[in-house]
C-alpha cells in the first residue's frame, strides 16, 4: 500500500512531495479535527491523490484554492 511518508501506509494518502521526510508526530495529525475531517472528505482525498501522482504540478493546480492550501499547510505544519 502506498503511503505518505510517516503515515504508516494510510490508504489514499500517498507520498506528498514537499512534505518533508522523517517521522512526524502523528498524534498532532490524528488529534486535529480539521485534518481528520479532510481524510473523510472525498474532494480532499482526490487532492491528496493528485498530489501523490503529480507532485508539485498538482500543488500548483490548487495554489489559488484557499481551502486546499490551508489544509496542506496545516498538515505540513503538523508534520514539522
Amino acid at each position: 500500500m502506498g503511503g505518505m511518508p510517516g503515515m504508516g501506509g494510510m490508504p489514499g494518502m500517498g507520498g506528498m512531495p514537499g512534505m518533508g521526510g522523517g517521522m512526524p508526530d502523528m498524534s498532532k495529525l490524528f488529534s486535529d479535527p480539521e485534518i481528520m475531517a479532510a481524510m473523510s472528505n472525498p474532494r480532499m482525498m482526490q487532492v491528496f491523490s493528485e498530489v501523490q501522482q503529480n507532485g508539485p504540478a498538482a500543488m500548483m493546480k490548487y495554489k489559488d484554492d484557499p481551502e486546499v492550501m490551508a489544509l496542506l499547510g496545516k498538515i505540513q505544519g503538523a508534520m514539522g
